[in-house]
């Protein structure tokens, strides 16, 4: 069971998000510190907060020192909500799945994990399967409670930049979406859901204008993937 999870083709595909997660969960682990939270408590946080903006704005809240716990669930539970949609989008592919697995799974999506098991599922032909998946999710979950750890435990040390942190996962992101260049209509679906996102910014907060603008640049791709008859 072990070895069907972790195999060559599960590395081939966890190595980008390893690369983009190691810096950004790096400096997550410095403001951890820097807020007061230990390494145990930070390699928790980041075991049951498995989401980089959640727990960054969570660590940023928690530093202010002017916010309840509630509020803190609350916006962390706001700004992750997209991560509803991307269950529902795999939900086809982990059909009869036990509910324990599910629950396992579900706790591994995050942005890059969703996009990286999309595009294997769709790009493979049937050799990516829910085992795989699984071995992808915790990899990369990982990956993130190690460098958040390890952040904290040198963040009295060394400084980090967090334009290079941001630069560092947008340059991630990138990569991952460049998997969908498949077709016209998916990179201006990308596109228009980068210039609806960033529209909406001003108008919309706790990230809810990229859940917004997902939904609406999903909508508009798909009418139009159906209008070609495709």
């Amino acid at each position: 069971m072990m070895q069907g999870i972790f195999n060559k083709a599960v590395f081939r595909a966890v190595w980008p998000i390893w690369l983009g997660y190691l810096p950004l969960g790096f400096a997550g682990g410095v403001l951890a510190q820097k807020v007061g939270l230990t390494p145990f408590e930070t390699g928790l946080m980041s075991f049951l907060v498995f989401a980089g903006s959640g727990q960054f704005i969570a660590l940023a809240m928690m530093g202010s020192g002017s916010s309840s716990v509630s509020s803190i669930v609350v916006t962390t539970f706001i700004v992750n909500l997209r991560h509803l949609l991307y269950c529902s989008t795999l939900a086809g592919y982990l059909m009869g799945q036990s509910k324990k697995y599910l629950g396992i799974f579900a706790q591994g999506i995050t942005d890059a994990t969703f996009a990286m098991n999309l595009n294997q599922f769709s790009a493979s032909e049937g050799q990516w399967n829910p085992s795989k998946a699984m071995g992808l999710n915790i990899l990369a979950h990982g990956c993130w409670i190690f460098s958040n750890v390890l952040g904290n435990i040198v963040g009295n040390v060394i400084v980090i930049d967090t334009a290079i942190v941001s630069y560092t996962l947008t340059a991630m992101f990138i990569g991952l979406w460049s998997f969908h260049f498949t077709s016209r209509l998916l990179v201006l679906t990308g596109v228009f859901a980068g210039f609806l996102a960033l529209a909406l910014s001003g108008i919309l907060d706790h990230k809810l204008n990229i859940v917004a603008a997902t939904v609406v640049a999903a909508t508009v791709g798909c009418v139009l993937e159906g209008g070609n008859g495709r």
